[in-house]
């Protein structure tokens, strides 16, 4: 018997294009892109799933294993706060803003040789290939992608002159990189608390510390939790000397690190946090002490106009987690594909068939719900209708609860099908496990993401225009194969409806308690919505798919929709078993031998 191989006794990713090995997001982009568009972005997603596969892949080993160091002082003592990067994390940079333009590609015209701004899922399509890689060096593009956002909506003219070239810049070396400090030791989640204060700078003209005409302001206070601490752009809450106590007294302040005329600007970086993942980026404790600030938009707008940034890392938030989740299932099939257990594929087993099927089942749904909100975007972006933005209200932080709770599941139990191999660092298992947790906190943790639905709910009514979008999809749909599977999401519609009503009659106390539930049955119908609407196109154009999506959604539905009034239906129902490959070639592409 010939002897095997390392590569054959234990499998792996290695030159698997995450791209052409990923069908859904194929099927998704042709969904929601114009054909033209779509056929502009292929070869460059194509060329990421490549450099995100191999060369991505072994910088981000790299960066995580030899993470960002403080050096406070220089050998004359003075203060310097300089963050020292592995190179592999600076090559990281390059890929993701220079080679990609991700943090640009949505804000300035001409990247990536698009004829206008590149549309939003392209965006997200590009980032949640490369973070398939390497999770770390996207939170600060999120971030520089978010605030050029704000700046976009509430700068004045002169900010945005100032500014916004070099957060939309296509050179590494002309790019200005964001951030956004708001975590205070009092106040984390309860950004009310934050005791950040903010004054006037009273000075004459010549002692302005630019020739800048705008109101100057200087602020005191202490930063917990700042990632990407090292970024040459602030954005921060601060409360005016006078300003009333809550979120109502914040003001939102544009920090940078360094003053006009080169100086360091006041503030001071204690150190960089040991955390338990995305090692490859810096996350410290900032001091400002006295620090120079620009004013954002209106004084008493701040919190409001800070929530435009917040929800749009949700949303990175939601898209990193899906990416995590991607990469695991991808791991977890091709380990099992070729891994050899008691004499047949460890994916021959019908218990490992069982598990990959659910895999493939979140990844699918999670998928079908952030792309379809990045689609909401984008055409809230582009045409501001007030409809898609009460949509957008509510899918971000169902996006932003649901999908990083699924990564922990799902990039959990692939790290667990690999077995001891698994719990190695030498395989991407632990950093994908590790990367992914963060998202459920980032942001807002899960609890404060189901009061935000809870709010977008009972402020803004968005729970009615969720209902009344997802009614419309389903009465659209009207192939006969699809109609039990109708029958039952009008029910669950109905249901939520009627369990949403009900919340009303409660005190405030009571009615907190089976929220956590609802959000999570919220995105449930909305993803099966989802899925079935793919069905249902793919069985109308007689596409070779359309069974299998369909299959899909009816799966997706008996394990999250369905009454289980035994409690075994979903477990003795036989088709994970024997459309096992079928499903399994519809989520993931293997390379053909050549």
């Amino acid at each position: 018997m010939p002897a095997l191989d390392a590569q054959s006794l234990m499998p792996g990713t290695e030159g698997i294009n995450f791209y052409q090995a990923d069908p859904i997001l194929e099927q998704l982009l042709q969904r929601y892109l114009s054909p033209d568009d779509y056929e502009r972005a292929r070869p460059v997603l194509l060329h990421m799933g490549a450099v995100a596969s191999e060369r991505m892949d072994t910088l981000a080993a790299i960066a995580d294993r030899h993470g960002p160091v403080l050096r406070q002082y220089d050998q004359r003592g003075q203060r310097i706060d300089e963050v020292i990067f592995h190179p592999a994390y600076h090559e990281l940079e390059r890929i993701a803003y220079q080679d990609f333009a991700i943090a640009a590609c949505t804000h300035r015209e001409g990247a990536l040789g698009w004829p206008g701004r590149v549309p939003q899922p392209v965006k997200f399509a590009l980032a949640y290939l490369g973070m398939q890689a390497e999770a770390g060096v996207f939170c600060p593009v999120s971030m520089t992608d978010a605030l050029a956002r704000v700046l976009e909506r509430y700068g004045d003219e002169a900010l945005k002159q100032r500014f916004l070239p070099h957060l939309t810049a296509l050179r590494l070396e002309e790019l200005q990189q964001g951030a956004m400090f708001l975590t205070e030791k009092q106040g984390g989640s309860d950004v009310g608390q934050t005791a950040t204060i903010a004054r006037r700078r009273e000075v004459s003209e010549p002692d302005q510390v630019g020739p800048e005409p705008w109101p100057q302001w200087q602020l005191w206070g202490e930063k917990w939790f700042c990632s990407n601490v090292s970024a040459d752009l602030i954005l921060t809450l601060a409360r005016p000397d006078g300003a009333p106590a809550g979120t109502r007294g914040l003001g939102l302040f544009l920090v940078p690190r360094r003053l006009p005329d080169g100086r360091r600007n006041a503030y001071t970086i204690n150190r960089l946090k040991e955390k338990l993942g995305t090692r490859s980026l810096a996350t410290g404790e900032v001091t400002l002490e006295g620090a120079f600030a620009y004013q954002v938009g209106l004084l008493e707008r701040g919190f409001v106009q800070m929530t435009e940034m917040i929800n749009l890392t949700r949303i990175w938030a939601a898209i990193g987690s899906l990416a995590a989740m991607r990469r695991s299932l991808l791991e977890a099939a091709v380990h099992s594909q070729g891994r050899i257990v008691f004499g047949r594929r460890l994916c021959d087993h019908p218990l490992m068939r069982r598990q990959l099927v659910d895999l493939l089942l979140e990844v699918e749904g999670c998928a079908a719900l952030a792309f379809e909100t990045t689609a909401v975007l984008e055409r809230v972006d582009r045409y501001g209708n007030e409809d898609d933005r009460r949509l957008l209200r509510i899918l971000t932080p169902l996006c932003k609860y649901y999908i990083p709770k699924r990564g922990e599941y799902v990039t959990l139990e692939a790290l667990e099908m690999r077995g001891g191999n698994g719990y190695v660092e030498d395989w991407v298992n632990p950093r994908l496990l590790r990367d992914a947790i963060v998202n459920a906190i980032w942001e807002g943790a899960s609890n404060v993401i189901v009061l935000d639905v809870a709010r977008a709910m009972a402020r803004e009514g968005s729970h009615l225009q969720l209902f009344a979008w997802l009614q419309e999809r389903l009465a659209a749909l009207q192939h006969p194969e699809l109609a039990e599977s109708l029958d039952l999401l009008r029910t669950s519609l109905e249901h939520l409806a009627t369990r949403i009503q009900a919340l009303t009659a409660l005190d405030s106390e009571a009615a907190q308690l089976p929220l956590r539930g609802l959000v999570e049955r919220l995105a449930q119908v909305t993803i099966a919505t989802l899925l079935l609407e793919q069905a249902a196109t793919a069985l109308q154009g007689a596409s070779s798919c359309g069974p299998r999506q369909l299959l899909v959604a009816q799966l997706f539905m008996r394990r999250h929709l369905q009454p289980h009034p035994d409690g075994w239906q979903a477990d003795d129902d036989r088709r994970p078993l024997e459309a096992f490959e079928t499903l399994l070639q519809g989520a993931v592409r293997f390379p053909q031998p050549a």
